[in-house]
Protein backbone atom coordinates (compact mmCIF):
# COMPACT_ATOMS: atom_id res chain seq x y z
CA UNK A 1 0.00 0.00 0.00
CA UNK A 2 2.60 2.18 1.28
CA UNK A 3 4.72 1.70 -2.30
CA UNK A 4 1.48 2.40 -4.34
CA UNK A 5 0.83 5.85 -2.79
CA UNK A 6 4.94 6.63 -3.19
CA UNK A 7 4.62 5.85 -6.72
CA UNK A 8 1.63 7.75 -6.81
CA UNK A 9 3.42 10.60 -4.93
CA UNK A 10 6.39 10.73 -7.55
CA UNK A 11 3.92 10.60 -10.78
CA UNK A 12 1.98 13.73 -9.38
CA UNK A 13 5.57 15.66 -8.80
CA UNK A 14 6.67 14.76 -12.34
CA UNK A 15 3.35 15.65 -14.16
CA UNK A 16 3.55 18.96 -11.86
CA UNK A 17 7.39 20.00 -12.20
CA UNK A 18 7.80 23.79 -12.98
CA UNK A 19 8.86 24.40 -16.72
CA UNK A 20 10.76 27.58 -17.75
CA UNK A 21 10.21 28.10 -21.02
CA UNK A 22 13.24 29.17 -22.83
CA UNK A 23 13.32 31.83 -25.43
CA UNK A 24 15.46 33.28 -28.17
CA UNK A 25 15.82 36.53 -28.92
CA UNK A 26 17.52 38.62 -32.08
CA UNK A 27 17.58 42.20 -33.05
CA UNK A 28 18.52 44.25 -35.91
CA UNK A 29 18.50 47.80 -36.64
CA UNK A 30 15.93 49.07 -39.13
CA UNK A 31 18.47 50.47 -41.26
CA UNK A 32 19.87 47.46 -41.73
CA UNK A 33 17.38 44.38 -41.39
CA UNK A 34 18.80 41.24 -41.71
CA UNK A 35 21.87 42.23 -39.54
CA UNK A 36 21.81 41.10 -35.97
CA UNK A 37 23.04 43.30 -33.54
CA UNK A 38 21.25 41.56 -30.86
CA UNK A 39 21.27 37.50 -29.97
CA UNK A 40 20.61 35.84 -26.92
CA UNK A 41 17.82 33.75 -24.85
CA UNK A 42 15.27 34.44 -22.22
CA UNK A 43 13.09 32.42 -19.75
CA UNK A 44 10.65 32.44 -17.28
CA UNK A 45 8.17 29.90 -14.98
CA UNK A 46 5.46 28.82 -17.45
CA UNK A 47 3.44 28.51 -13.85
CA UNK A 48 3.31 32.36 -13.11
CA UNK A 49 1.30 32.54 -16.92
CA UNK A 50 -0.52 29.88 -16.37
CA UNK A 51 -1.39 31.48 -13.10
CA UNK A 52 -1.67 35.18 -14.05
CA UNK A 53 -3.72 34.44 -17.41
CA UNK A 54 -2.40 34.57 -20.66
CA UNK A 55 -2.03 38.61 -20.55
CA UNK A 56 0.22 40.81 -18.64
CA UNK A 57 4.07 41.23 -17.29
CA UNK A 58 6.18 38.38 -15.91
CA UNK A 59 9.28 38.23 -14.20
CA UNK A 60 11.96 36.77 -16.14
CA UNK A 61 14.17 33.85 -14.53
CA UNK A 62 17.03 34.19 -17.06
CA UNK A 63 18.38 37.29 -19.70
CA UNK A 64 21.30 36.32 -21.47
CA UNK A 65 22.37 38.80 -24.90
CA UNK A 66 25.52 39.96 -26.80
CA UNK A 67 24.83 43.54 -28.31
CA UNK A 68 27.71 45.31 -30.27
CA UNK A 69 29.90 42.49 -28.76
CA UNK A 70 29.06 43.29 -25.24
CA UNK A 71 27.23 40.93 -22.74
CA UNK A 72 24.25 41.36 -20.95
CA UNK A 73 22.50 39.39 -18.05
CA UNK A 74 19.52 39.52 -16.37
CA UNK A 75 21.76 41.16 -12.92
CA UNK A 76 22.66 44.00 -15.86
CA UNK A 77 19.13 45.14 -16.33
CA UNK A 78 17.87 48.19 -14.23
CA UNK A 79 16.13 47.31 -10.75
CA UNK A 80 12.07 46.09 -11.55
CA UNK A 81 12.73 46.65 -15.36
CA UNK A 82 13.30 43.19 -16.55
CA UNK A 83 9.83 41.16 -17.74
CA UNK A 84 8.28 38.84 -20.84
CA UNK A 85 5.14 40.74 -21.97
CA UNK A 86 2.18 38.90 -22.99
CA UNK A 87 -0.53 40.12 -25.37
CA UNK A 88 -3.55 38.61 -26.13
CA UNK A 89 -2.02 35.01 -25.03
CA UNK A 90 1.05 35.52 -27.14
CA UNK A 91 4.49 36.53 -26.26
CA UNK A 92 5.50 39.47 -27.25
CA UNK A 93 9.01 39.68 -25.96
CA UNK A 94 11.42 40.48 -22.94
CA UNK A 95 12.16 43.70 -21.63
CA UNK A 96 14.73 45.45 -19.99
CA UNK A 97 17.25 48.75 -18.87
CA UNK A 98 20.45 48.51 -19.44
CA UNK A 99 23.20 50.68 -19.57
CA UNK A 100 26.60 49.73 -21.95
CA UNK A 101 30.16 50.12 -20.75
CA UNK A 102 30.01 53.47 -22.64
CA UNK A 103 27.31 55.17 -21.10
CA UNK A 104 25.11 54.67 -23.70
CA UNK A 105 21.91 52.89 -23.00
CA UNK A 106 19.63 50.06 -24.33
CA UNK A 107 15.99 49.23 -23.72
CA UNK A 108 14.39 46.25 -24.86
CA UNK A 109 10.23 47.33 -25.65
CA UNK A 110 7.22 45.32 -25.89
CA UNK A 111 4.04 46.31 -25.93
CA UNK A 112 1.20 46.07 -28.29
CA UNK A 113 1.94 42.95 -29.96
CA UNK A 114 5.64 43.65 -30.91
CA UNK A 115 9.15 43.75 -30.18
CA UNK A 116 11.62 45.93 -30.56
CA UNK A 117 14.84 47.96 -28.68
CA UNK A 118 16.45 51.26 -28.42
CA UNK A 119 20.03 52.43 -28.28
CA UNK A 120 20.04 55.57 -27.68
CA UNK A 121 24.13 57.55 -27.45
CA UNK A 122 24.74 61.44 -27.40
CA UNK A 123 24.32 60.76 -31.32
CA UNK A 124 20.91 59.99 -31.12
CA UNK A 125 18.19 56.99 -30.88
CA UNK A 126 18.42 54.06 -33.35
CA UNK A 127 15.67 51.77 -33.16
CA UNK A 128 15.54 48.19 -33.94
CA UNK A 129 13.32 45.42 -34.21
CA UNK A 130 13.43 41.86 -31.96
CA UNK A 131 12.26 38.74 -32.97
CA UNK A 132 11.16 35.93 -31.03
CA UNK A 133 11.55 32.27 -31.33
CA UNK A 134 11.03 29.33 -28.87
CA UNK A 135 13.74 27.37 -28.02
CA UNK A 136 13.97 24.51 -25.56
CA UNK A 137 11.75 23.70 -22.15
CA UNK A 138 14.11 22.52 -19.34
CA UNK A 139 12.44 21.76 -15.54
CA UNK A 140 13.47 24.33 -12.88
CA UNK A 141 15.82 23.20 -10.57
CA UNK A 142 13.68 23.14 -7.51
CA UNK A 143 11.34 21.18 -9.33
CA UNK A 144 14.10 18.58 -10.44
CA UNK A 145 15.11 18.16 -6.57
CA UNK A 146 11.92 17.66 -5.80
CA UNK A 147 11.54 14.94 -8.66
CA UNK A 148 14.69 12.87 -7.54
CA UNK A 149 13.57 13.57 -4.15
CA UNK A 150 10.17 11.99 -4.70
CA UNK A 151 12.34 8.98 -6.80
CA UNK A 152 15.06 8.39 -3.90
CA UNK A 153 11.61 8.12 -1.46
CA UNK A 154 10.07 5.43 -3.58
CA UNK A 155 13.78 3.44 -3.62
CA UNK A 156 14.01 3.63 -0.02
CA UNK A 157 10.80 2.21 0.64
CA UNK A 158 11.14 -0.50 -2.06
CA UNK A 159 14.28 -1.45 -0.50
CA UNK A 160 12.85 -1.82 3.17
CA UNK A 161 9.48 -3.59 1.82
CA UNK A 162 11.68 -6.11 0.07
CA UNK A 163 13.93 -6.34 3.90
CA UNK A 164 10.92 -6.69 5.67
Amino acid sequence: MIRKSLLALAALTLAGAAQASLYNVTGSFDATPGVDVLTGTFDFDDALVAAGGSDGAFDLTSLNFTFNGETFTLADAAPNSAYVQFDFGTITGPNGFFTTAGGDTLELQSFFGSSNFTFSTTRGDQLGTLAVTPGATVPEPASLALVLGSLAAVGVASRRRKAA
